[in-house]
């Protein structure tokens, strides 16, 4: 039986635009191989009618909810997304209709679970090789964010045995997974990668215990065939006359009687029956052999090993890619942040060089608000922008608690 799947990914802000680009099939991926562009219009969200703006749909649910005045943190998790799916024998065994109906029934649970209101996005992806449906929940709970609180170790626990359970009692044969969960740990493309390694693996199992059995069966009608038949046979022999090199009186060779073999063997009938029975069973041990060579599991065996080998390689390989990806985030990181404390140097210095040339305090801010303006004209969303209205909403304060 097949096993039911639920991995867990925590998104962040800067993570929503990525996974809108991938879920969404805005850009070409670089990093997933295994996406059928001709067959991407089977693709479709249960949530969503037409494409959406990830971080503008999960911050509509945020802010519906939020109770309080305080501003979401920069590195909190707004969106835990659960990957859905099972084994591609699992989805093989269903049509269209009932792939779409596992999907619909798996959004029904995680609806009622954390809140239909708080699922952003139900993306089902039919063009890769195995089915799933990457969902965006919104950890919302008494008007905050809560990631840690609603999806505690006890939470996932829960899910890998109620999700199954639950995918049973709607007609779905399937089973829970392993125990444990480490596996919410890895990224949905290692994840992924995994996956595809552990069906390779267990194909691979398969057919090795295919080829065993069929060992097995040549094995043991070899022993029922007999190593060797004992034939009591004779030749057949005919009297025939032959001259010889004596003479008669009158000089005629003289004749003798001979046996010569007539090319005929004689075997008792039961020898003969004997006889027949082990041409037929070696007749039958090649033709089982010949079924054999032509299914040619050994060659398939060693196809899938070389597939095995080339996802691990690939895996190294993208490992290798990702490590190098975020030393060059890590180094973006570093560099906006000196951007960012350059801008705000030179933020300073201009308030500084229009107030040393304006006659009065009014006279600095409307020119140093034309200013912004002018900036703002040029670079929408600046940093220049948004350290001034940082300020005005500082003056405003003070102002009101005077």
């Amino acid at each position: 039986m097949s096993y039911a799947v639920v991995h867990m990914e925590k998104m962040k802000a800067y993570d929503l635009k990525g996974m809108q680009f991938h879920h969404q099939r805005e850009r070409e991926s670089r990093t997933n191989p295994d996406i059928d562009k001709e067959r991407s219009y089977q693709n479709y969200d249960l949530v969503n009618e037409d494409p959406i703006d990830f971080n503008k749909r999960v911050k509509e649910i945020i802010e519906s909810q939020k109770t309080g005045t305080r501003k979401t943190r920069k590195d909190a998790v707004l969106v835990n997304e659960l990957l859905i799916t099972s084994d591609r024998e699992f989805f093989d065994r269903l049509d269209p209709d009932e792939t779409r109906k596992f999907f619909e029934d798996s959004l029904t649970f995680f609806q009622e679970r954390y809140g239909k209101q708080n699922i952003a996005y139900a993306v089902v992806h039919m063009d890769e090789k195995t089915p799933h449906m990457h969902m965006g929940v919104v950890p919302m709970r008494d008007g905050r964010l809560q990631s840690k609180n609603v999806f505690n170790r006890q939470e996932l626990l829960w899910l890998q045995d109620k999700f199954p359970e639950h995918m049973q009692k709607m007609g779905f044969e399937l089973e829970r997974g392993e125990k444990g969960f480490d596996r919410e740990h890895l990224s949905v493309q290692d994840f992924k990668r995994k996956t595809a390694k552990e069906q390779l693996e267990k194909e691979i199992a398969s057919l090795e215990k295919k080829l065993s059995g069929k060992k097995n069966e040549l094995l043991t009608l070899n022993e029922e065939i007999s190593d060797e038949v004992r034939i009591s046979a004779k030749r057949e022999m005919k009297k025939v006359e032959v001259k010889t090199e004596e003479r008669n009186l009158f000089g005629i060779p003289k004749k003798e009687i001979k046996k010569k073999p007539t090319g005929n063997i004689l075997v008792p009938e039961k020898e003969f029956k004997q006889l027949v029975a082990a041409a037929r069973d070696n007749k039958q041990l090649k033709s089982r052999m010949e079924k054999i060579l032509r299914m040619d599991l050994a060659k398939e065996n060693q196809k899938l090993a070389s597939q095995l080998n080339g996802t691990l390689k690939g895996l190294k390989e993208k490992e290798r890619e990702n490590q190098r990806l975020n030393e060059e985030n890590y180094s973006l990181r570093s560099q906006n942040h000196e951007l960012r404390q350059e801008i705000h140097f030179l933020y300073q210095s201009t308030k500084e060089f229009l107030k040393e040339r304006t006659e009065s305090v009014r006279a600095f801010k409307n020119v140093f608000k034309d200013f912004v303006g002018k900036v703002k004209e040029k670079v929408i969303g600046s940093e220049f922008e948004r350290l001034y209205k940082r300020e005005k909403a500082r003056e405003r304060n003070t102002e009101l608690e005077r």
